[in-house]
């Protein structure tokens, strides 16, 4: 396993994050505004206010690095976030649908956290705000599995 120990290179992976979490969090705003239940509605909701905390975070952390973060988000995540609408306006199940692509993009970001994780020289410090937040991801995503069956 080649292990990433440049400044550069932490740099890279933690942007990689940032940009993630923004993601998540348009994505989770736009799951929101596209559900029928007011309860998932409030969910998503929640899911996205909590992306956005750990952009704000790794934004911080990149800093401290002496790093530029990266703002925005992924062309990937756009296109994907566009075909959630189109699926969601065709689909009689619009909930489920939208809850699974949900499910489908934490664990996207939790294969992200772990390759980071896994593959980088981090600090005690970034190591244990990257914990945090995939400990956070893995809890959303079950719940978005379970969520996903009853729905």
């Amino acid at each position: 396993m080649n292990v990433k120990q440049t400044r550069g290179e932490i740099l890279e992976a933690l942007n990689k994050l940032l940009t993630r979490s923004h993601d998540a969090e348009e994505g989770y705003q736009e799951a929101a505004e596209n559900a029928k239940d007011a309860e998932l509605k409030s969910l998503f909701l929640a899911q996205s206010r909590q992306r956005a905390e750990f952009a704000a975070e790794l934004d911080r952390e990149i800093r401290t690095i002496g790093g530029e973060p990266d703002s925005g988000t992924s062309l990937l995540s756009d296109l994907h976030r566009a075909w959630i609408n189109i699926k969601s306006s065709f689909s009689s199940d619009d909930d489920k649908a939208t809850v699974q692509e949900c499910q489908r993009g934490d664990q996207e970001a939790l294969d992200d956290y772990n390759n980071v994780l896994q593959q980088t020289d981090l600090v005690a410090s970034t190591r244990e705000l990257l914990l945090r937040q995939k400990q956070s991801v893995e809890s959303a995503h079950a719940s978005m599995a379970r969520l996903a069956l009853v729905v």
